[in-house]
């Protein structure tokens, strides 16, 4: 799972550090998560594909189509960034739940995986906000690297963010304050792409009335109703999901 290093490009003129990158691959209760950081933010998340190999090789393309870097995969926790390591424990705690959140010790077991995909980070979470409805991070503190993310794009995402776990929006509506409903083909197309799920909850946004709408990751909309039910999550017309209850 290691990868080839690159030859290090120049210093853009942002400040930004090829050198200064990383990437790593840690565990959840939906699977092996990914990411890719820069020094002082998160470039990329991805949520898990069918392999490890596969959720490296995505990950690693989404932040190479934004930033140079070296990217060597994380060895140990001590590897990452301190926004890394936050986004990590994060991203753990979101997908155990509020079920399994509760209690480090308890919970459904997470899939196993070889070293050195990272474990369980979730007691070095220090972010302070939380849904007081689900009791859940909220994640909008992990700073997140916007470079090369269209405007549109990142005022949807802006958006996804402001969506409490448990709660959900439509695309229609997120269109709405951008402009008018017929921006919400748009509005999908850019949660397509969404280079920082979960922590940009993409998973958040249903058609109208409650429908599933759409969700690129592996799984399909499977994958984004179980999220929601984990959240705790309820269709438009207030009825829960109960689809793997």
């Amino acid at each position: 799972m290691h990868t080839a290093p690159v030859s290090i490009p120049s210093v853009p003129s942002d400040g930004w550090d090829p050198a200064q990158t990383g990437h790593a691959l840690f565990r959840t209760r939906l699977g092996v998560c990914g990411i890719a950081w820069g020094a002082q933010a998160v470039v990329a998340l991805r949520l898990p594909e069918p392999s490890l190999e596969a959720t490296q090789m995505r990950l690693l393309e989404h932040a190479r189509q934004r930033r140079e870097g070296l990217w060597p995969q994380a060895q140990v926790p001590g590897d990452l960034s301190a926004q890394a390591l936050q986004a990590v424990a994060g991203v753990q705690w979101l997908l155990a739940g509020r079920q399994g959140g509760a209690d480090l010790d308890q919970g459904a077991p997470w899939p196993d995986a070889p070293a050195p995909v990272l474990g369980d980070l979730r007691s070095l979470l220090t972010l302070n906000r939380w849904s007081a409805r689900s009791g859940l991070p909220l994640l909008d503190d992990v700073l997140l690297d916007w470079h090369g993310v269209p405007d549109f794009s990142r005022a949807v995402y802006q958006l996804a963010l402001a969506i409490e776990p448990g709660q959900t929006r439509s695309y229609g509506e997120l269109a709405d304050d951008l402009g008018g409903k017929g921006m919400a083909r748009a509005v999908g197309q850019a949660l397509g792409a969404n280079p920082f799920a979960p922590v940009v909850p993409c998973h958040r946004i249903l058609a109208a009335h409650g429908a599933r709408g759409g969700f690129s990751a592996n799984g399909g909309t499977r994958t984004k109703l179980q999220m929601l039910e984990w959240e705790g999550a309820a269709l438009g017309d207030g009825i829960s999901l109960g689809l793997f209850d």
